[in-house]
């Protein structure tokens, strides 16, 4: 079937539209991916971090949730919009074996070569992270996840806007 010159147009923008959300989808998942493989080196000896749902429950002796993580998995279509993940960080209680394990929501968004992520509930952003990221751009996610799970436990507060919000649970 011949297509009109405007049907080619509509054609051509649709395969472009495809073809940018397959890159924010493998990306982002591929960025999200590596935060939580080094996050543990870069909290260092004790810690322990898992890939969880960005909502809903979730069990920390389940391990990393993998694909589950992200919020494409349940979401069925692909769109070109941020993709939210969940990571839960096993934080040692000082009195006994226990561990406390807050999840912390990270959003990225792809806006054009470059991708911003968003940390919880912080009003701050990391901007600028390359589509080819490296381990410094890595090391910077993690810097800022430590410095807001810090920043939001030490004030009861935060912690109160940021489970509000659905930035931050716990189990």
């Amino acid at each position: 079937m011949a297509l009109s010159e405007r049907m080619k147009v509509l054609q051509d923008a649709m395969s472009l539209y495809s073809d940018m959300t397959v890159k924010n989808f493998q990306t982002i998942h591929a960025l999200g991916d590596a935060v939580v493989q080094h996050l543990p080196i870069y909290l260092g000896e004790g810690s322990q971090v898992w890939g969880v749902p960005p909502t809903g429950e979730y069990r920390t002796d389940a391990g990393d949730y993998r694909d589950a993580k992200f919020s494409t998995y349940h979401e069925g279509t692909l769109t070109l919009a941020p993709i939210q993940m969940g990571v839960a960080v096993g934080i040692p209680h000082t009195k006994d074996e226990g561990k406390f394990w807050p999840r912390v929501v990270l959003e990225f968004e792809m806006i054009g070569n470059a991708i911003t992520v968003r940390i919880g509930d912080s009003p701050r952003a990391i901007r600028g992270i390359p589509l080819e990221f490296d381990k410094q751009d890595i090391e910077q996610i993690c810097e800022g996840m430590h410095e807001y799970i810090r920043s939001v436990l030490e004030n009861p507060v935060k912690v109160a806007t940021a489970v509000g919000k659905g930035k931050l649970g716990f189990i």
